[in-house]
């Protein structure tokens, strides 16, 4: 007579399996958030290097002065030319609106700006993060514009 065996799992087996699983899923999730963390910084260090590559152009194209403003907040802004009482929003060609919320830390060291048909401009740098980890864009006098990515007081 053979004997007929259950085919299922035991209650600790799949409790075992269970545990592994939160582990695993709780270490991905971690992981993923660092990633999209650092994926909003490298975006928003990218759409500033534009801006200012462009305002660098404009300004050399027309011959004017183009100095940077920061408007600060939870949705900061980054601009050239007149500032209003609402500087962000009035001019949107001249502007960067802050491209992620996350991206909250941001600071203007020195009072950069791009100069005319000499392709000059007024040191600075624009200092940005997202509390762990900091960025700093540096403008130097010769219009040259280079990101650091390592904490602030290593860039030079």
């Amino acid at each position: 007579m053979k004997m007929m065996h259950s085919q299922g799992y035991t209650l600790p087996e799949i409790l075992i399996v269970l545990i592994i699983v939160g582990i695993v899923s709780t270490s991905a999730f971690s992981g993923w958030s660092h990633w999209q963390q650092i994926q909003r910084l490298n975006e928003t260090a990218q759409q500033l290097q534009r801006y200012l590559h462009g305002l660098r152009l404009f300004a050399n194209w027309h011959n004017t002065e183009q100095r940077l403003w920061l408007q600060a907040g939870a949705r900061w802004c980054l601009g050239s030319g007149p500032r209003t009482e609402t500087a962000c929003g009035a001019n949107k060609r001249m502007q960067l609106l802050a491209p992620h919320r996350e991206v909250n830390s941001v600071h203007l060291i020195g009072e950069p700006g791009f100069y005319g048909k000499r392709d000059v401009a007024k040191a600075g740098s624009i200092v940005f993060g997202d509390g762990a980890l900091t960025w700093r864009v540096i403008i130097s006098s010769r219009g040259r514009i280079r990101l650091c990515k390592t904490a602030p007081q290593q860039c030079q």
